[in-house]
């Protein structure tokens, strides 16, 4: 009996260890934040940024070696406890619906919070990627954004001023850039994206309205780059939801004389097969002075409307991750965060005998740019192909790519990969996992898993 007693008491022991360690784990998690990797950070700049170590950051990240972070990577940092602090000063929450661009980590600190309290607020992981739409609670009275404040005048910097009486909204023209745009108004292009709510991978589109400050550094900006000041009226309120723009809106286009599908699309940076589409053109229809045509908005959700019919939601391959749904019959890709769309594209996929394999499965392999070669000599269908961009494999040789030998978009035109303008195949291959951190191959793994896509019918 003695003997049997004995492993029931070391167990009993050990399960209660156990249990204290994971609560004092727990307990000790709220203190950490979480720093998603931007594009070239290092460990050292992270620790650095959050006044810890890179020991630190190792240790508790389980990291093998320092000089080893990857775009997109997520890492827990130590908070310095603050969270229990901060637990006792936000006592009334209300709603905030996400827009683009938010994350735990911004929204955290705008409202004051670590980004393990707003997580246990919302009965949600630290790791939880947000969607569009998305309803969270947030404290009643938000800390102030820094990161959202307006610039001041380059006359006036230095001087503490920066009020929104210095901005100024200016409309895009065709040929507009963020750099020019941050060049000519005297801020960096971090500012300037920072006053809009952007990103470096978002597009401008003719007729979309930013944010700049309110006088050029240079004199020497004519007039027709000087955007008018903002009327009193026009000041929108409250500031912090006029920095956040999110969505950029559809557009309509008076086709003026001599206009072309691809020529409008160009002006608004969008694929002209999305615009057919929209309209019920093709991609070849002669246009009418005068008529009328709707744009799509940057991630050309509007395309969903148009979809004869739209896959059961029953069907999704998951409810929590990103993934993409491939709709042969529609050609249409998108992709998905969870249930939500987040993009659109029009696409081409597999012809004849070369049919798109169908099926769900999971990016493997990425690569930002290779030569492609296949088919046969004798039967006249060798093909070879330099510098196809961002190829990203899903299914042993089949997978997402640029195209530039074809625009025929929205009409079944491949060997049984997925063709998609440059643009859009750009977005989706910094959108997806595995996250690529140089020019070279990478290869999904448990650490760094692909993205899962559903091919069907």
């Amino acid at each position: 009996m003695r003997r049997l007693l004995k492993p029931l008491v070391r167990g009993t022991l050990a399960l209660m260890l156990a249990g204290i360690a994971a609560i004092s784990s727990i307990s000790d998690a709220a203190a950490y934040e979480v720093h998603i990797v931007k594009p070239g950070e290092t460990l050292s700049e992270i620790a650095k940024y959050y006044g810890t170590t890179v020991a630190d950051l190792r240790r508790l990240n389980s990291l093998r070696d320092a000089n080893f972070v990857w775009y997109g990577q997520r890492l827990l940092v130590d908070g310095g406890g603050t969270a229990s602090v901060q637990t006792q000063a936000a006592e009334r929450y209300q709603q905030y619906r996400v827009r683009a661009g938010d994350s735990l980590t911004n929204l955290a600190r705008r409202h004051g919070l670590s980004v393990s309290r707003l997580a246990q607020i919302n009965g949600i992981s630290p790791w939880h990627w947000l969607y569009r739409g998305q309803v969270l609670q947030v404290p009643g009275s938000p800390a102030p954004v820094r990161a959202a404040r307006p610039a001041a005048p380059v006359s006036q910097a230095g001087a503490g001023g920066g009020g929104l009486e210095n901005v100024q909204r200016y409309t895009i023209r065709p040929g507009d850039t963020l750099t020019r745009l941050a060049q000519q108004h005297g801020i960096s292009l971090s500012r300037l994206m920072s006053m809009n709510g952007l990103s470096s991978t978002r597009w401008l589109y003719v007729g979309q309205v930013l944010f700049v400050p309110a006088r050029p550094a240079s004199a020497e900006v004519g007039p027709a780059q000087r955007a008018a000041p903002l009327a009193p009226a026009m000041l929108p309120a409250p500031p912090v939801a006029a920095m956040h723009p999110g969505l950029s809106h559809a557009a309509i286009h008076t086709v003026q004389n001599g206009e072309f599908l691809k020529g409008i699309a160009g002006q608004y940076g969008v694929n002209h097969a999305a615009i057919a589409r929209l309209n019920n053109l093709t991609n070849r229809s002669i246009l009418e002075e005068g008529q009328a045509l709707r744009i799509p908005s940057e991630n050309a959700l509007e395309l969903l409307e148009v979809m004869d019919q739209r896959l059961d939601q029953s069907r999704y391959p998951t409810s929590s991750e990103r993934w993409i749904e491939v709709d042969l019959s529609e050609q249409m890709a998108i992709a998905y965060e969870g249930a939500t769309p987040v993009r659109a594209f029009v696409i081409s996929t597999g012809v004849g005998r070369t049919p798109t394999v169908q099926g769900t499965f999971r990016i493997w392999a990425k690569i930002a740019m290779q030569d492609m070669s296949g088919g046969s000599r004798a039967a006249g269908t060798y093909y070879h192909l330099r510098d196809v961009k961002n190829v990203q494999y899903f299914h042993r040789s089949y997978g997402f790519h640029g195209t530039y030998w074809h625009d025929n978009f929205g009409t079944p035109m491949s060997r049984g990969c997925i063709n998609m303008t440059n643009e859009d195949a750009k977005w989706l291959f910094d959108w997806t996992s595995p996250t690529v951190f140089n020019d070279d191959w990478l290869f999904s793994n448990n650490a760094n898993p692909g993205t899962l896509v559903m091919v069907h019918e």
